[in-house]
């Protein structure tokens, strides 16, 4: 789907091959999060899934060309700083359909090298 709309160059990043008033971007809208493996992560870990609606915009004068591309998936494994709870660092990044065909391909490579940023999992053990 392609839509117009008005737009000012400015807010556009990146000229165009040099061509005055002509703009380009890509526009990467987050349309979902959630945090994976919560339950056996370590308190400093988080294992984060986004997924983007990304659009490539052309820019010329004021008017806007947006072209949808293809969304994109990603997993990031990230620890908290021990002295700035408000600091992430990413350990890893995966790219869904780039580097791993799906989620369930990732997970499992989280567990087989990662192991040791998860819990061990906490089997009940019978009373008496």
């Amino acid at each position: 789907m392609t839509t117009f709309t008005n737009f000012y160059p400015e807010d556009c990043f990146r000229e165009n091959n040099g061509k005055e008033g002509v703009f380009q971007m890509i526009v990467k809208d987050l349309v979902e999060t959630r945090e994976l493996l919560a339950e056996v992560t370590r308190e400093d870990i988080y294992i984060v899934y986004e997924r983007f609606e990304n659009a490539d915009c052309h820019c010329e004068g004021e008017r806007v060309e947006e072209i949808e591309c293809d969304p994109e998936e990603i997993v990031q494994i990230l620890t908290a700083h021990p002295n700035d709870s408000l600091s992430l660092t990413s350990i890893k990044k995966y790219q869904i359909g780039v580097e791993y065909e799906d989620l369930a391909e990732v997970l499992k490579d989280i567990r087989r090298n990662f192991s040791y940023l998860l819990e061990e999992e906490k089997v009940l053990q019978p009373l008496g």
